[in-house]
Parts: C-alpha cells; sequence; structure tokens
C-alpha cells in the first residue's frame, strides 16, 4: 500500500524509521553502463548495410522498433519485433536484419560497454522486450538527452540508460525463444531454416553440400539464393558465425585454446590459427589475451 502524500512535492507524508541504520537497500551487481552512443536507423539498406559493415561487435547493443516491425536473428534464432519492441544483443552475439515490412523504418538503436551487471543483463537476452510506460519514458529521455549534444546532458544518460536496463529486467515477460516470437513471412522463412542448419554444420562438421542435402536444394542453388537474399556467402556467414563462437568463448578464462578451437568447428589447432590470423591478423594467443584484457577491437 502506498504511503499517503501531503503537499511537500509529492513526498511521502511520513518516512518511518528504518529497523538498521547499517543494513539497507543494496543491489551489488546492478548494471553500470558506459561509453553509451545512441542513433538511429531509418531505412532498410541503412539498416542491413550499416550491419554488413559492421558484423562484428564487442558491445551490448539495445534495439526499440519505432517504425517497421521486422526479424532480427541472433546466433541462428529469430525474433519478430512489432512496433514497440525491442531485443537485446549481448557482444560477439552474431545478429542481422531480415523480414522488415518496409523500405522506410525507424529502428533506434544504443550501444554501450557494460562496467557490471552482466548477469542481470543475462535475463534479457534472446528474447523480444515489450518496454512498459516507465521504461518507454526512460527510453524517450535517453534519446532527447542524447540530442542535446552537450556534456552536461549526456552525463545523466548513462544513469538513466542504468535505470532503464533494470526496469526492463525487473518487468520481462517469461517468454519462451524461439514460440510466439516468430512469425516470418514465407519469402524469409527458408532463411532461418538455413542459418539453424549452418549453425549445426559448425558443431556436427558437415559440408556446404550436406548442408544443402538437408535442406532440399542443390549446393549450387543454395549457394545463389543464399548470398542474393543476406548479401554474403555460405563461406562468409559460417565464418563470421566460427569467430564470433570464439571470441565467446575466449571470454571465459577457464577455457583452453584447444576447447575454443574445437567449439568453434575446428578439429584441427593449426586450421584454427590459420583461420584467426585471417579473421584478426592476430594469433589465437594474442586474440585470446586481448579479449581477456578488453582490449580487442574488431577493425
Amino acid at each position: 500500500m502506498a504511503a499517503p502524500q501531503d503537499s511537500f512535492g509529492g513526498f511521502p507524508s511520513y518516512i518511518k524509521d528504518p529497523k538498521s541504520y547499517y543494513d539497507g537497500v543494496d543491489l551489488p551487481d546492478r548494471v553500470i553502463c558506459r561509453n553509451v552512443i545512441v542513433f538511429d536507423r531509418l531505412t532498410r539498406r541503412a539498416l542491413q548495410q550499416q550491419h554488413l559493415a559492421n558484423r562484428m561487435h564487442h558491445r551490448y547493443v539495445l534495439i526499440r522498433v519505432l517504425k517497421t516491425s521486422g526479424v532480427v536473428s541472433v546466433d541462428g534464432q529469430s525474433f519478430q519485433l512489432n512496433e514497440g519492441d525491442a531485443l537485446l544483443v549481448a557482444p560477439y552475439q552474431f545478429h542481422h536484419f531480415i523480414d522488415l515490412q518496409s523500405d522506410q523504418l525507424r529502428w533506434l538503436f544504443i550501444t554501450f560497454d557494460l562496467e557490471q551487471g552482466e548477469s542481470m543483463l543475462a535475463d534479457l537476452s534472446y528474447r523480444s522486450l515489450q518496454p512498459d510506460r516507465a521504461a518507454h519514458r526512460l527510453w524517450g529521455e535517453i534519446a532527447q538527452l542524447w540530442v542535446r549534444n552537450s556534456s552536461e546532458h549526456r552525463s545523466e544518460l548513462m544513469p538513466m540508460l542504468d535505470r532503464m536496463l533494470t526496469r526492463l529486467q525487473s518487468t520481462m515477460a517469461a517468454r519462451v525463444p524461439g514460440g510466439d516470437d516468430v512469425r516470418l513471412d514465407s519469402k524469409n522463412e527458408w532463411i532461418v531454416g538455413i542459418e539453424a542448419l549452418i549453425i549445426r554444420s559448425v558443431r556436427e562438421g558437415w559440408t556446404f553440400e550436406e548442408v544443402a542435402q538437408r535442406a532440399g536444394f542443390s549446393e549450387r542453388h543454395l549457394r545463389n539464393r543464399f548470398e542474393q537474399q543476406m548479401g554474403l556467402s555460405l563461406r562468409d556467414y559460417r565464418s563470421n558465425y566460427q569467430f564470433h563462437t570464439a571470441i565467446s568463448l575466449m571470454r571465459d578464462v577457464k577455457r583452453s585454446l584447444s576447447d575454443i578451437a574445437e567449439l568453434s568447428g575446428f578439429n584441427s589447432q593449426s586450421v584454427f590459427t590459420r583461420f584467426i590470423r585471417r579473421m584478426a591478423e592476430l594469433t589465437p594467443r594474442e586474440l585470446c589475451r586481448q579479449v581477456r584484457e578488453g582490449r580487442y577491437e574488431p577493425s
């Protein structure tokens, strides 16, 4: 029951003494954000091309759909975002955008680093989010502070983002990823199936010919159709996914490089080394050290 209020600007009429002056409210792993960037995407071309140019990301990406629904695929799981919905993509999660309902759109992005609170934000992963009124209001205030473009106003932005993320975490509705979230247009349904097969091929060691057979296509037809739809080749898609997977695993200090190589789809350490050199121009050991020290930034 809410405390009665008086005329003191909305303050409660009385706040009683605490039971203890030393045992208060605390949240040791509360969300604390750093290095926040806010921007819009207004067209299909800008959304998809910008994504392809920056497919590897080492920051959190918070997406809010303001105009034109679409689907975001994250590590092979697809999430339908309607107007008003949101999605949080964690560092190194492989994501892209499909099934956009119009060429004209407005998707708002907030990217940020995280000083602490990773366990809280883990609860927001792999699910579409429906911000309530309080979170919606905070989102708008964050955008307004960003466009004011002054250090004074932007310094207020970070604690406001902390508060909004905490609000989203505390009010989210429990939903099963891959269930009601996925309502794809039929012309894009096959993409989701192919993505799942490619990701499975990393674990199973399938060739692209085997992927095509399981999809009911010839390999040539699959390669051509996939590249036409996605704007990148099957090989590049799988390489990007494997690279994301490797870097994500490297963040775990308990993982050995041989374990990381195997879980990323490489049975040979020498092949894994050549792959990492091609993707990052570093050896696996150098890349692992930079990732664990928080120094690796994809070019």
